[in-house]
This record gives C-alpha cells, structure tokens and sequence, in this order.
C-alpha cells in the first residue's frame, strides 16, 4: 500500500455504508424560480468589473446558465468520460486487479451513472424547455472533442490525464458544495443534490490515487510528460473559460437589451479570466484542491501545469 492510500476494503465499506437511493432526494419541493441555480460566487465574471453592471434580476438569470452548465460539466465528466475509461482499464488488468479495488472500481462506476441520472433529473426539472432531451444545452458535442474522448476512453493506460481530471473535478465538488452551503441566495433543491454528489466524491478522490499509483506512477517519464501537456490544453478550457460565461452573458442580454451596449465590456473580461487570479483563487487554488495540489506535488513532471493552471506552485513534499 502507496503512501496516504486507503486500504480499498475501506472504501468500499464506505461506499455501502452511506449509500444512497435517487429518491432520497426531495425531488417534490421542485425548483423555486426566485433563486440562483448556483451561488453568486460561482458566476465565473464575479470577480470582474463587469458583473457589476448587472442587476439582481440579471444576476440571477447568470447564474441560471451557471448552475446548468455545471450540471451538464458532471454528466459529461463522468457518464462520457470516467466510466468507460474505468471501464476499459478494468477489462484490460482483468485478474491482476486486487479483488477490494476492483470492487471499489465497481462502486465508483455505479455511483458515476447514478450521479448522471441525478444530475439530468435536475436539468429537467429546473429548464424543461430546454431539455426536452437529454442532450447538452451549453456544451454541445463537437467531432474533435468526441475524436479525443474516444482515443482516451479506448487506451485509458495511454492516455492518462483523465485521472487528473478526476481527480480536480471530484475534489472541486468538495469546495462547490461548501459555496452552495454559504449561499443564501441558492435554490434549495440545487443544493441537495450537490450534497449527495459531494458525499460519493469524497471517496471518490481516495480511488483516484489508487488509480494513479496504478497507472501514472508506473509510466515512462516521456509518456507522463506528454500528458501533462495534453492535461494543459484540455485544463485550460476551464480555467480560461469562454463558451459557459458566454452564454450567460447571451441569455441575461436577450432579456435586458439595454446590455447589449456593455458586450464587449463583457468579451474583455470573459477573455482575461486567466489572468484574473480572483477567479482562479476562487476556483482552482490549493484552498480550493489541497488534495490534487499535494499529489501534483510529488511528481516534478507537473510543475509544467502552470500553463493551464497558474497558481499552482509545486511544494516540496
């Protein structure tokens, strides 16, 4: 057993023991339209000055696209993405997978597909209109994106930076329900389900690091390398977002025109998100991924990062 690693008997004790059912979750209070669909803090222009020319009213419309965005972020993460890559690195280690990580694995697919079930359930519920099928809103499929997707889910033990995207998206939930938690403005029903998602993800984290010392610690140093650049360029359409905070910009100017004459004050701040460190402390810092940060820490290759995630500053173990 690796340093810091959970014995995955453990894990997968705990994964039975907090269980829980898609019901469990009140799905009768529905959504209450004077909310936000997430906290304000989380409309990636808040640290912007031009959040400030919004009014409570267009506030709330921004964070409407926030909060769906993140939904459709987690499904695609985690339906599209991280079950099949589990999937197919289970297939291919077949026999030399210890038989408590393979149940931990098995865990962490079934709670994935129900996460995705949850999070589509909240999609409906909160934009009927907008998904009267379960496809994306906001991140549509594009073929280069899918071309990618596929390559990595197909040699998982090839292309390797899916466990780091793991491994900050499931830490981020972390932080994410601890915004939620803090405010008030926040639909209650939103909040919910970002609880029980934040409760698996958790453990989830653990099973990433058995993952890494599986498949990264093992690999070439050309090979890691090669994917901390890949992991750069795919990292860096969040941290320098654009398509998200562009559609909320889209949807608050269709209902307050008198904006449209402020677009462009928002496209230069949408465009300087990645040197707006407000927004990266906020989001991707090592207050916000002390775990993730501390992995990225042991191993030198990951310094180079900074490219796509620039307050990370590597520490000595």
């Amino acid at each position: 057993m690796g340093p810091n690693l959970i014995d995955p008997a453990i894990l997968h004790r705990q994964a039975t023991q907090h269980a829980f059912d898609l019901d469990t979750i009140p799905w009768a209070q529905g959504i209450d339209p004077t909310r936000h669909f997430a906290p304000e803090a989380m409309a990636q222009l808040y640290h912007s000055p031009s959040y400030q020319l919004l009014d409570a009213d267009e506030r709330r419309e921004f964070s409407r696209v926030v909060g769906l965005a993140l939904a459709e972020m987690f499904i695609y993460l985690e339906e599209i993405l991280l079950v099949p890559a589990v999937g197919t690195f289970m297939a291919k280690r077949g026999d030399r997978l210890s038989p408590d990580l393979r149940a931990c694995l098995v865990d962490f697919i079934e709670e994935e597909r129900k996460h995705a079930e949850m999070f589509w359930r909240l999609l409906e519920l909160a934009a009927p209109e907008a998904y009267p099928t379960r496809k994306p809103l906001i991140y549509g499929a594009r073929p280069i994106k899918n071309l990618g997707l596929q390559v990595m889910v197909r040699l998982p033990e090839v292309c390797l930076c899916w466990l780091w995207l793991a491994l900050i998206f499931e830490e981020r939930t972390i932080d994410l329900y601890r915004k939620y938690q803090a405010a008030p403005e926040a639909d209650p029903l939103f909040a919910s389900v970002h609880r029980y998602h934040m409760q698996d993800e958790t453990r989830h984290v653990s099973i990433d690091q058995h993952l890494l010392a599986e498949l990264w610690d093992p690999a070439p140093m050309w090979l890691r390398r090669l994917n901390v650049k890949l992991l750069s360029g795919i990292l860096g359409m969040f941290t320098s977002p654009t398509t998200s905070p562009m559609t909320a910009v889209d949807a608050v100017i269709a209902k307050s025109p008198r904006l449209q004459a402020r677009r462009a004050d928002f496209e230069r701040d949408i465009a300087g998100l990645r040197e707006n460190m407000a927004f990266q402390q906020a989001h991707y810092s090592r207050e916000v991924l002390p775990r993730t940060f501390a992995l990225m820490d042991r191993y030198p290759e990951m310094a180079a990062i900074r490219t796509a995630l620039p307050l990370y500053t590597p520490v000595a173990p």
